[in-house]
C-alpha cells in the first residue's frame, strides 16, 4: 500500500515545524547549544500534540552528522534511519505491551553496550505509565546513573500515574492542547499543498472536532477529503462526521424564548431519527448556552469559540436573554448531561429537559418585586383609610413613597458601610422614640428602619393603629366579659401550650416559647413573635393552637400574627398589668404572699 495518511505524511522533522509547543521546543534547542541536554525526559500531555514526534526530533537532533542550527538535517544517513524506523541505536518500546519486570531487566542488559552506529542510544518509552511497579523499581538505578552515551525519552498521557520517584530523575515537559486556531492554519497548509478546496466553515468544524489534537484533526481531515473529494463544504463535513448542525442548538433557545414545547418534542423527534448521541447534543447544547452567557457579560465574542457568522449571531441572542435564566438553564443541562447516560429511557429524559427550558420562567429582580409590594401597601393604606378615618393616611403613603424612591436609586445594589445589619423590628414606642434621631441625621440610602417598616407593613400596617370595632363584633355572642382577665390566663399558659407543642414538632414548639400574645379583642388573638421564622412555624400551625386554646378556656379564637421585640413588650406587660404585676411581687416576696394567703388581701385600682 503506497498511501501514507496526512498524519504520518506531514509529521514534523524539526523543532520549527512542531505546532503549539513552543515552550518545549525552544527549551530543547536551547539545551542543545549549551551543551546541557539531560539523561531522561519525561513529556506528558495529551493524545497526539507531538509527544513521540520531539522525541523523535531530539534522537535525530543529537545524533544528526551535519545539524543545522542544532536542528536534524534529515538528510544525513542517521537523520534518515531514525526517520524510518530502522535505526538499532533508537528504540521506541510501547509500554502497555512491554510493561513487565523481565523486560525492564532485558532493557537494562542492553544499556550498557555502546551505541553501534549513533553517537547515543536512545530509548523512546510511549505510555510509560502503563509499566508495573516492580518494573518501575527495576529501572531506578539505571535511570538514577546511566551510561553517559544513553538518553531515555518517556511520554505518558496520564504522568500522574508515573511513581514521583521516577519523576524525579526526569526533566518534566507538559504538552499542551493545540489552539483551534493554529490546528486551521495548519490544515489550510495541507490542504493548499494537496491541491483540496476547502471553506473556512469546515477547516473551523474539523478542528474544533479534534479538541486540540492535530493528529485528530489529520484524521479526521483524511475522512472528510475520502468522502467529499477534492472540493469540501460544511454540509458535506456535517454529514460526514455526523455532526450535530449548530443550527439545532439556535432552534432550542428559539423554543425557549417562545415557550413552544410541541416543538421541542419535534426537536428531539429529529434528533433522534438523525442518530445524534444525546450525550453529545447535550454537551453541544452546554457549549451554546454557555457562548451565549459570556457575550450577555463581557457584550464581545473574543471568548467564543465559532465562526464569524456564529459569533454575530451569539451577539444577537445575548439581547434577549438575561443572564440568571442563562445560568438556570445551564443548571438543567449540566445535571441531564451526567444523568441521561444511566436513564433506562434517554429520549424521555432528553424531552422532559427540553420541556423543562421551554417552561422556565423569566427571573424577576427583587427590586422590582419590592417595589410592586410598595405599590400595592399603598392601594392597600388608601383603601383602609376610606373605611377607618382615624388612620394617619398621608403619613403612610408618605412613607411608602419614601421607600419607593429609595428602593429605585442606583444605590440599591450598593448599601452603606455599616447598614448590612438588620435588627428586630422595633415596637411603634420605640421608633417615636428615635424618630428625633433620625431627623437629624437624615440618609437616602436603604437604612434598617426602612426594612423595619416594610416589615411592620407588611404583617400588619395598622398594627399601631386603634381601628373602630365593626359591626360584628357588637353582636353579644361575639363579647368576652372580661377579656383582660382571659388575657392573662391564656399569657401564663403559653408555656403550657408549647409545652405540649413540643410532643410533636420542636421548632413550633421554640417559636411559642419565644413569642407572646400581645391583645385580646372580639375573640381575636394577636400574637407577636420574635421573627419571620417563627413567625411561620406559627401560622402553618395555627389550627393545633386554636384547638388547644379552645380545650384550654373553652373559647375559639381567630389568631392574628405580627413580628415585635417579644422580650421588650413582657417587660411592659409586668410593668402595666396589675394581676401580673401581683403574680410577680407574690412570687418575689414573702411578705406580700404572707398577707395574699394568710389575710386575703387583694390590690387596689
Amino acid at each position: 500500500m503506497t498511501y501514507l495518511v496526512t498524519a504520518r505524511k506531514y509529521r514534523p522533522t524539526k523543532f520549527s515545524e512542531v505546532v503549539g509547543q513552543e515552550h518545549v521546543t525552544a527549551t530543547l534547542l536551547n539545551s542543545l547549544k549549551l551543551g546541557r541536554v539531560a539523561h531522561a525526559y519525561i513529556f506528558a500531555g495529551p493524545r497526539g500534540v507531538g509527544k513521540t514526534t520531539v522525541a523523535r526530533i531530539l534522537a535525530k537532533a543529537i545524533n544528526c552528522l551535519n545539524p543545522k542550527d542544532y536542528e536534524p538535517c534529515n538528510e544525513c544517513e542517521m537523520c534518515v534511519e531514525i526517520s524510518s524506523g530502522r535505526s538499532i541505536d533508537v528504540l521506541e518500546i510501547d509500554g502497555a505491551s512491554n510493561r513487565g519486570i523481565d523486560e525492564v531487566r532485558d532493557l537494562r542488559e542492553s544499556v550498557r553496550y555502546t551505541p553501534t552506529k549513533a553517537k547515543y542510544k536512545v530509548y523512546i518509552i510511549d505510555e510509560v505509565h502503563m509499566l508495573t511497579k516492580e518494573a518501575f523499581n527495576a529501572l531506578l538505578k539505571t535511570l538514577e546513573e546511566p551510561p553517559p552515551h544513553i538518553l531515555f525519552i518517556f511520554a505518558t498521557t496520564e504522568p500522574h500515574r508515573v511513581p514521583p520517584t521516577i519523576l524525579s530523575r526526569c526533566q518534566r515537559f507538559d504538552f499542551r492542547r493545540i489552539e483551534i486556531q493554529k490546528i486551521i492554519e495548519r490544515l489550510k497548509l495541507i490542504a493548499q499543498q494537496d491541491k483540496i478546496q476547502i471553506d473556512d466553515d469546515s477547516l473551523f468544524t474539523i478542528a474544533k472536532k479534534a479538541n486540540g489534537s492535530l493528529r485528530d484533526a489529520l484524521s479526521i481531515f483524511d475522512q472528510v477529503v475520502s468522502f467529499c473529494g477534492e472540493k469540501i463544504k460544511i454540509e458535506d463535513v456535517i454529514n460526514a462526521l455526523n455532526i450535530i448542525d449548530q443550527e439545532i442548538f439556535f432552534k432550542v433557545t428559539d423554543i425557549v424564548k417562545n415557550k413552544d414545547i410541541r416543538a421541542g418534542f419535534e426537536l428531539v423527534d429529529a434528533i433522534v431519527k438523525q442518530g445524534y448521541d444525546f450525550q453529545e447534543f447535550l454537551s453541544g447544547l452546554s457549549e451554546h448556552l454557555r457562548n451565549i452567557l459570556v457575550a450577555i457579560t463581557t457584550k464581545s465574542d473574543e471568548l467564543i469559540e465559532a465562526t464569524e457568522y456564529y459569533k454575530k449571531r451569539y451577539l444577537e441572542e445575548a439581547k434577549q436573554f438575561n443572564e440568571p435564566d442563562v445560568l438556570r438553564m445551564l443548571k438543567i443541562v449540566n445535571d441531564a448531561e451526567i444523568t441521561i447516560k444511566w436513564s433506562p429511557q434517554p429520549r424521555l429524559k432528553l424531552e422532559m429537559v427540553i420541556t423543562q427550558l421551554a417552561s422556565i420562567d423569566s427571573t424577576v429582580k427583587i427590586q422590582e418585586l419590592i417595589l410592586t409590594v410598595l405599590s400595592i401597601l399603598a392601594s392597600w393604606v388608601i383603601t383602609i383609610s376610606s373605611i377607618d378615618s382615624t388612620v394617619k393616611i398621608q403619613e403612610l403613603i408618605s412613607k411608602i413613597e419614601e421607600l419607593e424612591k429609595r428602593f429605585d436609586s442606583e444605590n440599591f445594589n450598593n448599601p452603606p458601610k455599616g447598614g448590612n445589619k438588620i435588627e428586630p423590628v422595633k415596637t411603634q414606642s420605640a421608633q417615636n422614640t428615635e424618630k428625633k434621631e433620625e431627623t437629624k441625621n437624615e440618609d437616602h440610602s436603604l437604612q434598617t428602619e426602612d426594612i423595619s417598616t416594610i416589615n411592620i407593613l407588611f404583617e400588619d400596617p395598622l398594627a399601631d393603629y386603634k381601628t373602630k370595632p365593626s359591626a360584628e363584633a357588637d353582636k353579644p355572642e361575639n363579647k368576652i366579659e372580661n377579656p383582660d382577665k382571659l388575657l392573662n390566663s391564656i399569657r401564663e399558659k403559653w408555656d403550657e401550650l408549647a409545652d405540649i407543642a413540643q410532643s410533636f414538632n420542636l421548632n413550633l414548639a421554640t417559636a411559642l416559647k419565644l413569642s407572646y400574645p400581645i391583645e385580646l379583642k372580639n375573640q381575636k388573638l394577636k400574637v407577636g413573635a420574635s421573627n419571620d421564622i417563627h413567625l411561620e412555624w406559627i401560622k402553618k400551625n395555627r389550627p393545633f393552637i386554636r384547638e388547644k386554646l379552645k380545650e384550654l378556656f373553652g373559647v375559639e379564637f381567630e389568631i392574628e400574627l405580627g413580628i415585635c421585640d417579644v422580650e421588650k413588650f413582657k417587660e411592659d406587660v409586668v410593668k402595666y398589668s396589675p394581676d401580673l404585676k401581683l403574680k410577680k411581687l407574690i412570687n418575689e416576696s414573702p411578705f406580700v404572699k404572707s398577707l395574699v394567703e394568710n389575710l386575703g388581701a387583694k390590690p387596689i385600682d
